[in-house]
């Protein structure tokens, strides 16, 4: 069971076509993605990222806590930091959400990926997840839970869960993970959860290894 637990600040700009359309991902209109970075899964300080959700943001290293790691079919590879980018601030997202305080905590997973979609053993695949947050006290931070578990033919072989401060806004956060060289040919499903405040939002996705 390998984990990165180094959160050196650091920042990335990439600059990846993307295309979102009503919260879906529009994969078909979407040109050839940056590849992930090995660096970034070896927990180096430059925060990276790829993927149609991290296109144009720049990214810096989650300054919270990570557990977890790999187990079963994925053990050997590495799991990476988690980076992160707020893509729209509080008021934006109020906008958009028309949020009126007295809703309370509003906590939404806008979108879910992983990229790219099919991967070989020992290749690097980046998880991601952007989510708006919105609570009644514009200056407040929350405690942020984000888990991504990983299961192939219904066994977890991956599970990691970032605690993390975050402010009122739409954050896109993304974690890399290097497959060992013997991972098994077949569909993976990723299990995205995200939680502050009592609430909690779910979504799913899928990647296929291939030999």
């Amino acid at each position: 069971m390998h984990m990165v637990v180094s959160f050196r600040q650091g920042i990335a700009l990439l600059l990846c076509g993307f295309l979102v359309v009503g919260g879906a991902i529009g994969c078909a209109s979407i040109e050839e993605q940056v590849k992930a970075h090995p660096e970034t899964a070896l927990g180096a300080g430059i925060g990276t990222a790829a993927g149609m959700l991290t296109g144009g943001l720049i990214f810096g290293n989650a300054a919270g806590t990570l557990v977890g790691g790999l187990l079963g079919g994925l053990t050997g590879g590495v799991i990476g930091n988690v980076v992160e980018a707020r893509a729209r601030d509080r008021v934006a997202t109020s906008q958009q959400y028309r949020y009126n305080p007295t809703q309370g905590t509003v906590l939404r997973i806008e979108a879910v990926e992983a990229h790219p979609a099919q991967i070989h053993p020992g290749d690097t695949i980046n998880l991601n997840v952007r989510f708006a947050l919105l609570t009644p006290n514009a200056q407040q931070t929350v405690q942020v839970s984000e888990r991504r578990q990983i299961l192939f033919n219904g066994s977890t072989v991956g599970d990691s869960t970032l605690q993390v401060q975050r402010m009122g806004g739409t954050w896109t956060s993304s974690q890399p993970l290097s497959l060992p060289a013997n991972a098994a040919a077949g569909s993976y499903q990723v299990v995205m959860t995200v939680k502050a405040n009592g609430k909690e939002a779910t979504q799913h996705t899928t990647f296929t290894v291939i030999r």
